[in-house]
C-alpha cells in the first residue's frame, strides 16, 4: 500500500517540466504586459507630438526647417553679386 501512496504523492506534486513551464507562463504574460504598455504609449506620444506640431507657433519653435522656410538663399563668394 505505501507504493501506491508514495506514486499519488509524486503525481500531485509538479514535475520540474511543469514548474519551467508555470513560470514562463507567469514571466511572458510580465513581459506582454510590459510590451504592451510600451506601445500604447508610444502610440500615445506620437499622436501627441504630431497634434503639436500642427500648431504653427508650435512648429515653429520645434523645427528648425519652418523657421528658414521663405528666407531667400543668399549666394556670397566671386562671381555672385556681392
Amino acid at each position: 500500500m505505501s507504493n501506491i501512496d508514495d506514486e499519488r504523492q509524486q503525481s500531485i506534486q509538479p514535475t520540474r517540466a511543469e514548474e519551467y513551464e508555470a513560470q514562463f507562463v507567469e514571466v511572458s504574460n510580465r513581459v506582454e504586459r510590459l510590451l504592451r504598455r510600451a506601445i500604447w504609449t508610444g502610440l500615445a506620444l506620437l499622436i501627441a507630438a504630431q497634434l503639436l506640431l500642427s500648431v504653427p507657433s508650435i512648429r515653429q519653435w520645434a523645427v528648425k526647417v519652418e523657421r528658414l522656410e521663405g528666407i531667400p538663399f543668399e549666394r556670397s563668394g566671386p562671381g555672385h553679386g556681392s
